[in-house]
């Protein structure tokens, strides 16, 4: 099961002010401020009895900015750099191939809510032809446009939709439909108010009620095309233990639900 973990840098315009802390988390990014959000995901797969073994690193590094179409908040994500390791070695490391304007593009509702993703399929095709030196670009792992659009919207569906509305007060929680087909129950507890640059900010922390059957079923679904590129038919396969532990972290300015850094693991 891939988890992974966000860290964003805010860089804005402007004098500095500690605003009140709102009694509700809103969505309400001032348009102009820009920060750097570097995404790190790691799966590992392995074989009981067999000296199988994969271990994927991805870190993407994306250029964020918000601005206004009308009364929908333009969030624009530029990649920056991206880089994928498979067992130690190198498959994609580089910057963004030049002229390729690499951007993946939400356009969000007052509600809020994602109404278009906007340049996942392009995204997917620069993507998947990069290949670090040496490595050919027929064995690099391919990106699609599907998986493109899921990268890029999970900062917004892990911070925004499971936070937007609720109290900021520390101690407050709350309980959210999990997404997940493996999670039968997610609590959200704000933890504590605390200083981030010149923001007051609110840590936020999410628990999971995990379904051990649905984890089992998922774990092998995953697991499908690693057991086939091992000559190991996954109908063959079974799943003699799974277990998944999920913990959230979430650092967010309550006025416009920014985030200054967050932990998925």
């Amino acid at each position: 099961m891939a988890r992974g973990w966000l860290l964003g840098v805010v860089f804005t315009m402007g004098c500095a002010t500690t605003p009140a802390v709102s009694p509700t988390f809103v969505y309400a990014p001032p348009a102009g401020a820009r920060y750097v959000r570097t995404v790190k995901v790691v799966s590992e797969a392995s074989l009981v009895g067999r000296p199988y073994r994969q271990r994927v690193e991805q870190e993407f590094v994306w250029n964020v900015g918000f601005a206004r179409e009308g009364e929908l908040t333009l969030v624009t994500q530029q990649l920056q750099r991206l880089a994928v390791r498979v067992n130690g070695l190198d498959v994609i490391d580089g910057e963004r191939v030049p002229g390729s304007n690499v951007s993946v593009d939400l356009l969000v509702s007052r509600e809020p809510r994602v109404v278009e993703v906007r340049g996942a399929e392009r995204a997917a095709e620069v993507l998947s032809g990069m290949a670090a030196p040496g490595v050919d670009r027929a064995s690099a792992p391919r990106l699609g446009t599907q998986q493109v659009k899921e990268i890029a919207m999970a900062r917004f569906e892990m911070v925004v939709r499971d936070v937007v509305g609720h109290p900021t007060a520390p101690g407050s929680t709350w309980t959210v439909p999990g997404a997940d087909p493996t999670v039968k129950r997610k609590s959200m507890t704000v933890d504590r108010v605390e200083p981030c640059g010149a923001a007051r900010c609110t840590r936020v922390t999410a628990q999971y009620d995990v379904d051990p059957q649905a984890a089992a079923r998922q774990a092998l679904r995953e697991a499908a095309e690693f057991l086939a590129a091992n000559g190991v038919n996954p109908a063959d396969a079974q799943v003699l233990e799974a277990s998944l532990d999920y913990r959230d972290e979430l650092l967010l300015e309550p006025n416009t639900l920014v985030d200054h850094g967050a932990t998925f693991s």
